[in-house]
């Protein structure tokens, strides 16, 4: 099964994606994969995709959610060493087809430094969504990465955790 690696908008899952896939590693952003993720409503219906805008009502009355049957079967194609990256609200409902959840984990101070060029409403939610977010994680047995510092050296680290054998965590739904 594969690798889960999320972390608040900031942390660089992006960048880190960008740097495993030039490492030769079976990295997907989740940002990147098409019908994968959807602004959906209170009741879990589909609202639209990444092309909405982001306003105060799509803010107050929708959340970022994946597909879990897509989530599922993209874990499994990528394998044991393949590794997701991305953050959606219901994440904790796609657990079970990962074996190890890394956090990528950063202080206050670098994530508004990361997101002080997004849209202002986007910089308050994820800001007020950080501890929260980070807390949750580490109690369902996330492996922390410290995600200040350079991507290279996250990376290394990442790297370091796919090649250990046997269990390299514990995911808990």
């Amino acid at each position: 099964m594969a690798v889960l690696v999320s972390g608040n908008p900031g942390a660089g899952k992006s960048t880190l994606t960008a740097e495993l896939l030039h490492r030769g590693v079976r990295a997907v952003d989740a940002d990147e994969v098409e019908g994968l993720a959807a602004w959906t409503g209170q009741d879990g219906e589909v609202v639209g995709d990444a092309s909405l805008p982001v306003t105060p009502e799509l803010l107050a009355r929708c959340s970022w959610a994946w597909s879990p049957t897509a989530v599922t079967r993209l874990a499994a194609d990528l394998g044991r060493d393949g590794v997701l990256l991305g953050i959606a609200v219901n994440q904790w409902d796609v657990l079970d087809a990962f074996d190890t959840l890394v956090l990528l984990e950063l202080d206050e101070e670098t994530q508004r430094a990361r997101v002080a060029t997004r849209d202002p409403l986007v910089q308050q939610q994820v800001l007020a969504g950080r501890a929260g977010l980070q807390r949750r994680m580490l109690e369902r047995g996330a492996v922390s990465l410290d995600a200040s510092r350079p991507t290279a050296a996250v990376a290394d680290d990442l790297l370091a955790l796919l090649r250990r054998p046997g269990p390299r965590s514990r995911v808990e739904a």
